[in-house]
Order: C-alpha cells, then sequence, then structure tokens
C-alpha cells in the first residue's frame, strides 16, 4: 500500500473516532490486503489517536491460524456495574467474556512462553465487551477494515476476578444474557475455541518478542454469548454462573462516566 493511501485511512478513521461521525468506508487503494498489514495500520492508529491502551481483545483467524487483535483504551475499561452514553458507542454491540488480567509484569522473551507460566501471572474475571464500530454498518464493513478499527472494540466492562480461576472449567460455564430483565440467551459453554485461554496464549506467543506485558493490563479473549446489538436505554446483565455477573447500561443521554 503507498504510504498516502495508509495515511489516509488513519486519518478517516482518527477523525471519525474523536468526532463521533462514522464512516461508511475506506477507500478502495486505503483497504488493508491482509492481517498482517491491517495490525500495521491499527497500530499507527492508536498512535494517532494518542490514547493509553491497558488492553486488548484478541481472536485466532480459523483459516490462517494468525493472532488478531484490537486495542482497549484506558478510559474505556469500566468497572460494573456500568452505565455509559449509548449514542457514542453505536451500534452498542454486547458480547459476554472471559478475559484476563496481568497480576505481574510478563516481560518480553523471544522463547515462548509456556501456558503453565502464563496461568502464573494473570487472573481470569467476567467481562461484557462493547463492541463499537466507527463505520455506518458493522455488518458490511469488510473483517480486515475492521480490524485496523481495533477490531471494532469500544470498550470493556470489567467484573469481580476470580483467584480461584484455574480450579474451575471456563469451556463448560452456564452463561445467561439478559437486557431489561429478560432472559435471550441461557446455555453452556460457547466460546468459539472452547477454551478462553487459547486466543490469549497466541496473541502474546504472537508479540511477546517485542513486547512487555505490565500488571493491570488486560486480555478479553471473545465472546460466549455471540453479538447481541441493544438499544440507548437498555440494560444488559451477562452471568457466568458460579464465575460472575457484569452489568451495563446504555444511558439515553450523555453521562459523565
Amino acid at each position: 500500500m503507498e504510504q498516502a493511501d495508509l495515511e489516509t485511512a488513519i486519518r478517516l478513521l482518527s477523525d471519525a473516532a474523536k468526532s463521533g461521525e462514522w464512516l461508511r468506508e475506506l477507500p478502495a487503494a486505503s483497504k488493508p490486503p491482509s492481517i498482517s498489514e491491517a495490525l500495521q495500520m491499527q497500530e499507527s492508529l492508536v498512535a494517532r489517536l494518542d490514547g493509553t491502551v491497558s488492553g486488548w481483545k484478541v481472536a485466532t483467524d480459523a483459516s490462517s491460524g494468525a493472532s488478531m487483535w484490537g486495542a482497549i483504551f484506558a478510559a474505556d475499561c469500566l468497572d460494573s456495574p456500568a452505565r455509559i452514553d449509548g449514542r457514542m458507542y453505536a451500534p452498542l454491540g454486547v458480547e459476554g467474556e472471559i478475559a484476563f488480567r496481568f497480576d505481574h509484569d510478563l516481560p518480553s522473551r523471544t522463547e515462548p512462553y509456556s501456558r503453565s507460566e502464563i496461568e502464573a501471572v494473570v487472573t481470569a474475571f467476567p467481562a461484557i465487551e462493547i463492541v463499537s464500530s466507527r463505520f455506518i454498518s458493522y455488518q458490511d464493513t469488510p473483517v480486515l477494515d475492521r480490524l485496523v478499527d481495533r477490531m471494532s472494540n469500544g470498550g470493556l466492562v470489567i467484573g469481580t476476578p476470580r483467584p480461584d480461576w484455574r480450579d474451575i472449567d471456563l469451556s463448560t460455564l452456564r452463561v445467561t444474557l439478559s437486557c431489561d430483565g429478560v432472559t435471550i440467551l441461557d446455555k453452556i459453554g460457547g466460546h468459539a475455541r472452547v477454551d478462553p485461554l487459547l486466543p490469549a496464549l497466541d496473541f502474546i506467543h504472537a508479540v511477546q518478542a517485542r513486547k512487555t506485558f505490565k500488571a493491570g493490563d488486560v486480555i478479553t479473549t471473545g465472546t460466549f454469548t455471540g453479538l447481541v446489538f441493544g438499544k440507548a436505554g437498555q440494560h444488559f446483565t451477562v452471568e457466568f454462573h458460579d464465575f460472575g455477573r457484569i452489568d451495563l447500561t446504555f444511558n439515553e443521554t450523555a453521562e459523565h462516566r
């Protein structure tokens, strides 16, 4: 991609994020051709937005096995119960997830960290990812374009950490999703990888040679509930039974978070 086309994409997405006026699409010449280039473009976008990154949403591409991630800004990490301005998080996507917080630094190194080494420095907690696209139509936007746009992350609502998480089978948790008190989903498990720690391991291995994870950083690992779109004024509850609950309200009018 030509540098000028890359700059166009970064400028358009940065302006949209700051103004709240979403884009219809990226120009054809500014669309990323691959996962790796989309991630490089995202890095430039995050630098332009100049926010403090304190977490990442992660996934593993099913066809290639490549790790994908989207930066989460510290200002968008909210404790449950959370109330946010629904107008600023269109299209108000809600996903119930299991996430992990680093209790200690994980220094950069070339040798891949083992699962046991990573488990020893993180604590699991329930979360709601707020899915928010800087494109007018989330559904019609190509996956790679969404990847540039921080993988459509709007924020993360953080539940109570579970220090005993290593003794719990996270793959078989019962999860319910309710809107305004009405249960709309009730199931056992449901994570695309079954084990929610797996995409976190893939992400850490992909970046650990050049990155140190700091105590307090978080990684959220993908939905158990699928993606549900809400409306301003609605209240959502995700409960991982015998693990934890998270509450989120989309206010109809602006309110300081």
